[in-house]
């Protein structure tokens, strides 16, 4: 009686540890092939942008920013002659053009409204990572919609030179309305390091929209709901 009895008792400890190693293991497959799964992603934009920039240009000469939604951006630290790899550079998607005159510099600071996701995740088990997980954002909840809606928009304030590089390579091409999308190789963002969410070897992706930006020593006027821009 007793040997059964112990039996019983090792079943009903050993069981939920087989749970939660079951579990864990389900979870972990969501991350495999996580770094060539970013490359392969970016790789893809990258090869949209140049494309669509490159059709642009034998259609319209010297006026095809006029008519092409893409853009490409050398890293900021890197010379305009500097030998290029693959992934020295964002890719831009413009969602919307802004009406704004001249860009901000590394030393300013910004006020924008944004999200940043990871790229959709097939193997994930949950559509917010299936989607392309949420990782930050501005405004009353994640949602495009209430990110960039002016009614309800709550833009955030963000020194350029502390952004990523990727993110800061882009908003110092950015006019004051520009609402981009904004593709960045891991290698411009957070590399082989994991940053609270965000997994190692991440590709990012940002829906950003310039509604401000300030010279250093400017002291930014406090932003009212449901304003515009400045």
């Amino acid at each position: 009686m007793k040997r059964i009895l112990d039996l019983f008792l090792l079943l009903v400890f050993a069981l939920p540890a087989l749970t939660a190693c079951d579990n864990s293991e389900d979870t972990d497959a969501q991350w495999t092939g996580w770094k060539e799964r970013n490359e392969a992603y970016f790789a893809e934009k990258m090869r949209t942008a140049r494309a669509a920039i490159a059709d642009a240009q034998a259609l319209y000469g010297d006026d095809w920013e006029t008519h092409c939604a893409w853009r490409v951006y050398k890293d900021y630290s890197l010379a305009a002659d500097q030998p290029g790899t693959a992934t020295d550079s964002v890719c831009v998607e413009i969602v919307r053009n802004g009406t704004g005159s001249g860009c901000p510099i590394f030393t300013d600071s910004v006020r924008v409204n944004y999200r940043g996701m990871l790229i959709p995740n097939e193997l994930a088990e949950t559509q917010v990572y299936r989607d392309g997980y949420v990782f930050s954002y501005t405004g009353i909840s994640k949602d495009f919609d209430d990110v960039f809606n002016p009614e309800t928009a709550m833009p955030a304030m963000m020194y350029v030179g502390s952004l990523t590089t990727g993110l800061c390579t882009a908003v110092q091409y950015m006019h004051i309305g520009d609402l981009w999308r904004v593709y960045a190789p891991a290698s411009l963002g957070y590399g082989s390091t994991e940053h609270n969410v965000i997994p190692a070897w991440s590709t990012l992706v940002f829906e950003i929209e310039l509604k401000a930006y300030y010279h250093a020593g400017i002291v930014p006027p406090v932003w009212r709901m449901g304003m515009m821009q400045e």
